[in-house]
């Protein structure tokens, strides 16, 4: 069936197209040395085809995604800086947010964090899972310091003689 109205698109278009030959075939016979209307008219064109939609690429489509989630859990983004990166593109949310970095093929890599089981979670849950790796960097670096004498008190003690 669509080989059918393709088939039917192409004869109207050829039609379309032999209707000018035909006016041009009337121009022809008139005599030379008058000029005619019909030669000075712009040639009939095609209908003008729309412009091709520049497509988005996937790092904007992904910043698009980001921004969607942050608003729809009421993230602040009056601070959302964009920032290239040669190939890469950078997005900080605010102060205390750690650094999303967004691949030229949409993939998302969130910077401060030691380890992500989904980038784009990490992404959206960005600043509790960065203060919840700062906490526990703390307590090991309190747990693994070794322990501050306390100062010893003077004592007093008898000497025997």
């Amino acid at each position: 069936m669509a080989r059918n109205k393709a088939r039917q698109a192409a004869a109207e278009r050829a039609k379309k197209s032999a209707a000018p030959v035909a006016a041009d075939a009337e121009v022809q016979q008139q005599p030379v040395g008058k000029p005619n209307e019909k030669t000075l008219e712009a040639p009939a064109t095609q209908p003008a085809t729309p412009a091709p939609v520049a497509a988005v690429s996937k790092q904007q489509q992904a910043i698009e995604t980001l921004r969607a989630g942050w608003t729809a859990r009421g993230v602040n983004l009056d601070k959302l800086t964009v920032r290239g990166n040669g190939k890469f593109t950078l997005l900080v949310v605010a102060d205390g947010w750690p650094t999303v970095r967004l691949a030229p093929t949409g993939g998302i890599t969130v910077l401060e964090l030691k380890s992500d089981t989904k980038a784009f979670d990490a992404a959206m849950n960005g600043k509790e899972l960065y203060d919840k790796q700062k906490a526990r960097e703390q307590e090991k670096a309190t747990a693994t310091a070794p322990a501050q004498p306390a100062a010893k008190a003077p004592t007093t003690e008898k000497q025997s003689a």
